[in-house]
């Protein structure tokens, strides 16, 4: 038979008090029931818990033994308790952020930090994805939120804009404009031009594409690849010019110089997550973004 915790709790309550009718009174019970069910108990373990008389009631060294593990056990169930309705209740658990590495150098150190501060119990766990795959690991549930550009949704995945950044250009420190402090893009026509292929990031290539047309040229692209920061180091090492969101200037390449351009256009970042989404963590997690506008926009 399994054990009964209000047994439990009624011995740790007369261990305590050593008090019969004190016991029974904090337990908001009478007195004979109380007695029964430390008689059970004794009968279930074949052993004498309390010694009894008039006067007094004491433990006898096995109740005293058997009292140590009980309130050991009495704690760990209460906190089993507490925990599990603050997993219900989203105040602790685990929340899987899926992020594009265009995040991680604006909007991304700032939220996780803003959200870790008011759920410290909730662990943050990151997984960082090209654009193009983000809502695959948002519908496989591989990520509860995603943080990334403007993209075309599942009819499942809810977006909320988070940051808006400009679009500016990144040059070989010895390339004849680098000694500006702002250029205008058709100065660029006819550059060799290191970018990333449509399927990356289709909204930053479209706001990328959009702006030199604009401009009257189509870009020269002589090297594509995925991620920014190997842009930025394939242009420091003199292959060729790019634009990029305003956040990769923080990267500081040697070799490689970041320039402001005249109407610059502004790519956005938001949130993304499924609607089918059960993780109690998720609402906590939206309720620090809608908290976190002017941390966000001071990135």
């Amino acid at each position: 038979m399994p054990m009964d915790f209000r047994q439990l709790r009624y011995f740790a309550t007369v261990a305590e008090t050593l008090n019969f009718g004190a016991a029974a009174r904090q337990l908001n019970i009478t007195q004979p029931p109380l007695s029964r069910q430390i008689a059970a108990l004794e009968a279930r373990l074949g052993v004498t818990l309390f010694r009894r008389s008039s006067r007094s009631v004491v433990l006898t060294p096995a109740g005293a033994d058997f009292h140590v593990h009980v309130r050991q056990l009495l704690e760990d169930m209460d906190r089993a308790e507490r925990a599990v309705r603050a997993t219900a209740a989203g105040d602790r658990g685990e929340l899987s952020v899926g992020f594009t590495m265009y995040a991680a150098w604006n909007v991304l150190p700032r939220l996780v930090r803003a959200f870790s501060d008011h759920r410290p119990a909730i662990a943050i766990r990151l997984e960082e994805t090209l654009p193009g795959q983000l809502d695959d690991a948002l519908a496989c549930a591989r990520a509860d939120v995603g943080i990334g550009f403007p993209a075309q949704l599942r009819p499942s995945l809810q977006y909320r804009p988070l940051f808006r950044e400009p679009i500016c250009a990144v040059l070989p420190s010895t390339h004849r404009l680098a000694d500006r402090t702002r250029i205008a893009v058709d100065e660029l026509a006819g550059e060799p031009f290191v970018t990333f292929p449509r399927a990356t990031a289709p909204a930053l290539y479209e706001a990328l594409a959009h702006c030199c047309a604009r401009h009257g040229f189509e870009p020269n692209i002589r090297l594509e690849t995925h991620l920014q920061q190997t842009i930025v180091n394939l242009v420091a090492a003199g292959l060729g010019v790019s634009l990029v969101p305003e956040s990769m200037r923080r990267m500081q390449l040697s070799g490689a110089v970041f320039r402001a351009i005249h109407d610059a256009p502004e790519i956005e970042q938001g949130i993304y997550w499924s609607t089918d989404n059960r993780n109690p963590c998720l609402a906590p997690f939206l309720d620090c973004v809608d908290h976190c506008t002017s941390i966000l926009e001071s990135t």
